[in-house]
């Protein structure tokens, strides 16, 4: 608030002219006030206007090819659950820069669809014993992924088969929901028996890799890999919208 006072004259009578003066100093007081008020008001309506854009551009992302969850939620969430299953899983790496997504973050085979892949984030797995187990990688915008992909490698006696299914599981659990009793997809109970049917399908096959194919569940999809390599076999996990 602006204070402007009128001393009295020493006749204890005010002094027209002064009263006059005074007068015009509050008009122009009371309308530099009112412009900071237009002007603030204007500035308001821009950075509403602006967050709702942002908002928008959000939930349009996470309505359409985008999954409906942050990279910080998803990443902490699977921390916590396998930590209650004894996997150990690193804090999340961040990728932004095209050089680093480039180099980190390269996992789609059409180059368009690579071209989209504006933030990725990647974490580490390791089991009770300290062995490397594999990654969970999340790749999208930057405000949310459109893939996770889960990698994880298990050895060719498949002595750490469990330890995949478990990391699996919470994947499945957090990112797409928690209802695989009630839909069983592809008409598995469990999905232990779906991964048990790919494996002996896999072992029992002449081809290096096998794969479900896209499955549907709670308004997403998911696919499993199977390859064989040197070391054993290479599980994947693919969540998408």
């Amino acid at each position: 608030m602006v204070l402007i006072n009128i001393h009295e004259s020493p006749d204890c009578f005010i002094n027209i002219s002064k009263t006059q003066d005074n007068v015009k100093s509050k008009k122009y007081v009371y309308a530099g006030i009112a412009g900071a008020v237009v002007i603030v008001a204007i500035i308001l309506i821009f950075n509403q206007i602006n967050a709702t854009r942002k908002t928008t551009i959000v939930e349009e992302e996470r309505s359409t090819s985008y999954l409906d969850f942050s990279y910080e939620e998803a990443n902490s969430d699977l921390k916590s659950t396998l930590t209650l299953n004894h996997i150990n899983m690193s804090n999340p790496l961040r990728f932004s820069s095209p050089t680093d997504i480039n180099q980190y973050c390269n996992f789609l085979t059409d180059p368009k669809k690579q071209a989209l892949v504006k933030y990725c984030t990647s974490t580490e797995l390791r089991d009770k014993n300290g062995n490397f187990l594999g990654d969970i990688n999340m790749v999208g915008s930057s405000t949310a992924p459109g893939l996770v992909i889960a990698a994880l490698q298990s050895n060719p006696l498949l002595t750490n088969y469990d330890d995949v299914k478990t990391v699996f599981s919470a994947v499945i659990n957090e990112t797409m929901c928690q209802c695989w009793d009630e839909e069983k997809p592809g008409g598995y109970a469990t999905l232990s028996d779906m991964m048990d049917a790919l494996r002996d399908f896999h072992i029992n096959g002449k081809k290096p890799d096998s794969t479900t194919h896209s499955i549907s569940l709670a308004n997403k999809h998911f696919e499993i890999e199977a390859t064989t390599n040197a070391n054993g076999y290479l599980w994947k996990l693919l969540v998408a919208r």
